[in-house]
């Protein structure tokens, strides 16, 4: 009996290992234009820091990747509804961590407000002087949860709460939209709101100040991605992370700042990497 049990076991093997090699193969991202984060060519293909990092770990386990870019609501569409495998850029919140898993790290990020000369009388240099302020912020996303939390923060010590609009483009509205005044400030990604005054020349706005920094990372659907999966691909893009020095050497093209990955951050963040 053992020897016709290891038989069928023998006979099976090579077919399951096959089909779990298959499956693995192709995965494909979804993503929206958020530049300097991610972009898109004059053929409308997705291109950026995560597309270079991301097609080294690809090749490196020998997927076949694709990437598309759409809309931010309908990108975040497509991993909920299992259209694709992965998205990003994705900020870490724990309503997310619920839902997704996660990348290790990739790169740094910060946020930031920003307000125009020629609409206040004085400028911002703290959350002070935010109160009761209409304040703009591309969503939904991580940067208006952010904003929301520190809503209710402020609240809390007794500030005054300023109101939120909130703008479903990255394309640029919501510096425009501080330019002609339809705002009081603008919150957001700030290399991603210096990209846009500087496509827009739009020199009369300022950078306030940064509220916080946080890292980026590519989220996958618990779905359609295994826990395996998700630790073999979290360990590639850690070799790769190590061997490209911090993937400086991608990221400097960008002027992107890189993270430093520590045990304490991967726990802070619920990575799951091993």
């Amino acid at each position: 009996m053992k020897a016709i049990l290891s038989l069928v076991y023998c006979l099976i093997m090579p077919f399951t290992l096959a089909a779990a090699k298959a499956e693995q193969l192709t995965l494909t991202f979804s993503t929206h234009n958020y530049p300097p984060f991610s972009s898109i060519d004059q053929d409308n293909n997705p291109t950026g820091p995560f597309v270079d990092i991301l097609s080294l770990a690809c090749n490196e386990l020998d997927y076949q990747c694709h990437f598309i870019s759409v809309p931010n609501r309908r990108s975040k569409l497509m991993l909920e509804n299992n259209q694709v495998q992965a998205n990003f850029p994705m900020g870490w919140n724990t309503e997310r961590d619920h839902q997704l898993y996660f990348s290790i790290p990739l790169m740094n990020m910060q946020y930031g407000f920003f307000y125009s000369n020629d609409s206040l009388k004085e400028p911002i240099t703290s959350l002070a002087d935010i109160q009761t302020l209409n304040v703009g912020v591309f969503g939904p996303s991580n940067a208006s949860y952010q904003l929301e939390k520190l809503k209710q923060k402020m609240h809390s010590q007794g500030l005054k709460e300023f109101s939120i609009t909130l703008i479903t483009d990255a394309n640029g509205t919501g510096v425009k939209m501080l330019d002609h005044k339809r705002i009081d400030a603008y919150f957001a990604n700030n290399l991603q709101a210096k990209t846009h005054l500087a496509q827009f020349g739009l020199d009369n706005i300022q950078h306030a100040f940064t509220y916080s920094e946080h890292p980026y990372f590519v989220t996958f659907n618990k779905i359609q991605t295994s826990r395996l999966q998700l630790i073999q691909f979290n360990q590639t893009l850690y070799k790769l992370y190590v061997a490209h020095n911090q993937f400086k050497d991608i990221l400097a093209k960008y002027n992107i700042e890189t993270v430093s990955i520590t045990p304490q951050l991967l726990m802070q963040y619920n990575i799951i990497h091993e």
